[in-house]
């Protein structure tokens, strides 16, 4: 038996399929205490707006935008979280602590591959995709004297990551690059040193 649930995207209530836990009902006879208590978080809705990829339970789920049964897209006993569609909608950026405290990985979803993008000790927050699907941009404690979140870029591929905003005493995050991929925005917020002199 599934349950119908409803996730709401700026005013739009998205309908999931919901499967009980261990054998459990969904009557109304059935006790608080044994009733499952599902969490659904951080959706991320593919590019042509057909899917929406989801966490729940430490694994990624999608399911149709219309409503339906959700599949499960990456499991494992680590927590995976934050997934984001590529803009060509063939891959899906998500955070993993399969490796330790959390870095940056890729599915490529025609084929299953997993790829892993990031090998830093330290967490690190997905941020977004460049428009051409080349890049992934991220923030990250790991390398801030002041333990505050820099902004960097790093190829999907894999690669080295860039720093992008590298302020010291500003935490930066949250980069969204423009359509054209010309410009970045980020949220900053700190003890900013004097402007250059020219």
């Amino acid at each position: 038996m599934r349950m119908q649930l409803a996730i709401i995207l700026g005013g739009l209530a998205i309908p999931l399929a919901v499967f009980p836990l261990h054998g459990q009902t969904t009557s109304q006879n059935a006790t608080t205490a044994a009733t499952p208590a599902f969490s659904y978080a951080e959706p991320g809705i593919s590019p042509d707006g057909r899917e929406i990829a989801f966490s729940s339970g430490g694994d990624i789920w999608s399911v149709a935008s219309s409503g339906g049964d959700a599949r499960l897209l990456v499991a494992g006993p680590a927590t995976d979280r934050r997934p984001m569609y590529s803009p060509n909608g063939r891959e899906l950026a998500f955070i993993s602590t399969r490796t330790g405290g959390g870095d940056i990985y890729v599915l490529t979803i025609a084929t299953g591959n997993v790829r892993r993008v990031t090998w830093d000790d330290g967490l690190e927050q997905l941020d977004g995709w460049s428009p051409d699907a080349q890049w992934l941009y991220f923030s990250s404690t790991g390398h801030d004297i002041a333990n505050m979140n820099d902004v960097f870029r790093v190829p999907a591929a894999g690669g080295t990551p860039m720093p992008i905003a590298r302020e010291r005493y500003v935490n930066e995050f949250g980069a969204a690059a423009s359509p054209d991929g010309h410009r970045l925005a980020i949220v900053a917020h700190g003890i900013e040193g004097p402007p250059p002199a020219f």
